[in-house]
């Protein structure tokens, strides 16, 4: 990407280079201070043309040029088969003019926008928009700036404040031109005390996404094998939990082709039932359990002791090994940690125990950081792994699509949590949901959600038969669909503090190399194949076994006992349901 600015870059375009940088994309900055505006398209070799994408900082350029001098560049750009951004950081007058003579008046001026506390991607830009087309998004009401359009429909909206658009795409000759005003780019780098910094500034950074991905297509950072799933925290494997009727909803599953993941308590494993288990079973293709905690107690992986920690995730991991022995029921090596709660200390016991290959959770950071650790940057990856190279995979409770959209937009897998209340009108909301997704994404992979937390992983090309691959977990199914041969370049955050003991591609062990907190190593892939890559790294085991006392086992056994009597007898009074409320806010107090 060449930014083209004059003095000095606007904080907006510097920002914008961050970005670029966060999708894989490199950056050039070409200062116009001593050069006239013809030789802006110059800088262009003849090998770029139709493969380069072009940034102009306007703020920085609004003041260097004449009219006829903006004139002539216009018509330079528009015989040039590249994708254009003019970037508007500072609306004034000098802008307007500047947008006005480049669009071909497509941009008749800049205007104060609405302080709406929404942003809109119209529904019929979705050749540019993806899987935001007809979303809505929230945003702090702040104030913003938005663009006046000619009426002839030369400008197609793709973003917009209130009734003001915001970021528009102009067909003018061979180029194709992207008017971004905004007040301020996202800074991915700024280290963020909250995910909700991120979420609701993604007026600030989705149109840099969309321009960069125009531009340069699979040479940005991206996710060929999206998947989706839906879990569902707490129940037992019984025929009937709650509101769920177990064979109606997994043969809406088996119909509709989605796939239920059960969240299962692991201090359950004993009391599952091998006649009642069987049903499961017959419905493997569409059913599966991973780990929900360990005892499931209140603010279990929020703790701070590291060995205590260590000790619940092999505790965990056994109670469902020993479920599968005596049920048949396979169980996927994943943890979901109850009240969606846990600590730093909790994502360094889950790297160093190698029991889960990833974290299934609303939140993507532990909830006792001192100060901000991770930032934007972190957060546009399909999984977030800034802690110890564990990967947090991220879920959401069900509020229409659009949120499930963003994540699809983002690359992220689409993971819908919910408990039995959701079911109470049986199938039609997972039913609901599994419609969704394929409107957004025809694509997408409904297997296990381990599998597609497995595949999950980010690629770019860097060259005709050369890519790069970014992966998430110890074991990843690495795909290569062409039948064109591959030269692949693997990537894995691991810390240096894990010891990775060897690296296996398929059936082969292979050289690899740590870099900055990074594993790398690479392969080739000669025909359309999947293989499988194993990371392996030997697990810390803690110093002392899990021996919790009678008190302590009572209490797990009792606060199981009014869950389930809250979910099956209470929920379906609400007289009952509200005194059932205050015996678990009891208990809560009396276990902390």
């Amino acid at each position: 990407m060449k930014v083209f600015f004059c003095t000095k870059q606007s904080q907006a375009a510097q920002k914008l280079v961050g970005l670029a940088a966060c999708l894989g994309i490199h950056t050039e900055g070409i200062d116009l201070t001593t050069k006239a505006a013809g030789l802006c398209v110059t800088d262009m070799s003849e090998e770029s043309r139709g493969k380069c994408g072009i940034v102009l900082d306007v703020a920085s350029l609004k003041n260097k040029y004449s009219e006829e001098e903006l004139k002539g560049l216009a018509v330079r750009l528009r015989e040039l088969e590249i994708v254009v951004l003019l970037l508007v950081s500072n609306a004034d007058d000098p802008a307007a003019k500047f947008l006005k003579i480049l669009t071909n008046d497509a941009i008749r001026g800049i205007a104060s926008a609405e302080q709406v506390n929404r942003v809109d991607f119209p529904a019929n830009s979705m050749m540019l928009n993806g899987e935001l087309a007809s979303h809505s998004y929230s945003r702090k009401p702040d104030e913003a700036w938005g663009l006046t359009l000619s009426s002839d429909g030369k400008a197609q909206v793709i973003m917009a404040i209130g009734k003001s658009p915001t970021f528009v795409c102009v067909s003018l000759g061979k180029a194709r031109m992207f008017v971004w005003v905004t007040d301020e780019v996202f800074d991915v780098l700024r280290p963020l005390t909250a995910e909700i910094e991120f979420e609701q500034s993604a007026h600030q950074y989705i149109p840099g996404i969309i321009f960069l991905r125009s531009a340069f297509g699979e040479r940005c950072w991206h996710n060929p094998s999206l998947g989706a799933g839906i879990v569902i925290d707490d129940p037992l494997l019984r025929e009937n939990y709650g509101f769920i009727n177990f064979p109606r909803l997994l043969e809406s599953a088996r119909k509709h082709r989605y796939h239920i993941t059960l969240a299962f308590i692991p201090w359950n494993h004993w009391r599952s039932r091998f006649k009642q288990v069987q049903m499961f079973r017959r419905y493997s293709d569409c059913f599966s359990i991973c780990a929900h905690g360990c005892d499931h107690t209140a603010n279990e992986f929020r703790s701070t002791d590291y060995e205590g920690l260590l000790r619940r995730n092999f505790v965990a991991r056994e109670r469902m090994e020993r479920h599968r022995e005596r049920t048949g029921l396979v169980n996927e090596p994943l943890m979901v940690c109850p009240q969606e709660q846990y600590s730093s200390e909790a994502m360094r016991a889950f790297a160093d125990s190698r029991q889960f290959v990833g974290l299934i959770c609303t939140a993507c950071m532990p909830r006792n950081l001192s100060s901000p650790q991770i930032c934007g940057a972190d957060l546009l990856l399909p999984a977030q792994d800034s802690f110890y190279g564990f990967p947090v995979f991220k879920r959401h409770y069900w509020n229409g699509m659009a949120v499930f959209a963003m994540s699809l937009f983002l690359g992220k897998p689409a993971v819908l949590v919910e408990h039995h209340e959701f079911f109470r009108n049986g199938s039609v909301g997972a039913e609901k949901f599994a419609q969704g997704l394929a409107e957004l994404r025809s694509d997408l992979k409904w297997t296990s959600l381990a599998e597609t937390v497995m595949r999950t992983h980010a690629r770019r090309r860097l060259s005709k038969n050369k890519e790069e691959v970014r992966f998430f977990t110890d074991t990843f199914y690495l795909e290569h669909e062409f039948e064109r041969p591959a030269e692949l370049r693997l990537v894995r955050r691991l810390p240096e503090t894990i010891h990775v003991e060897r690296v296996r591609v398929g059936s082969r062990d292979v050289p690899f190399n740590r870099e900055d907190g990074f594993l790398t190593f690479e392969t080739q892939l000669q025909r359309p194949e999947t293989l499988t890559v194993q990371v392996h790294v030997a697990p810390i085991k803690p110093t002392t076994c899990y021996s919790p006392g009678v008190r302590y086992q009572a209490s797990v056994a009792l606060r199981r006992g009014l869950s389930e009597l809250r979910d099956n007898i209470i929920a379906r009074n609400r007289t009952a349901l509200r005194t059932g409320r205050r015996l678990m806010k009891l208990l809560k107090q009396t276990a902390s």
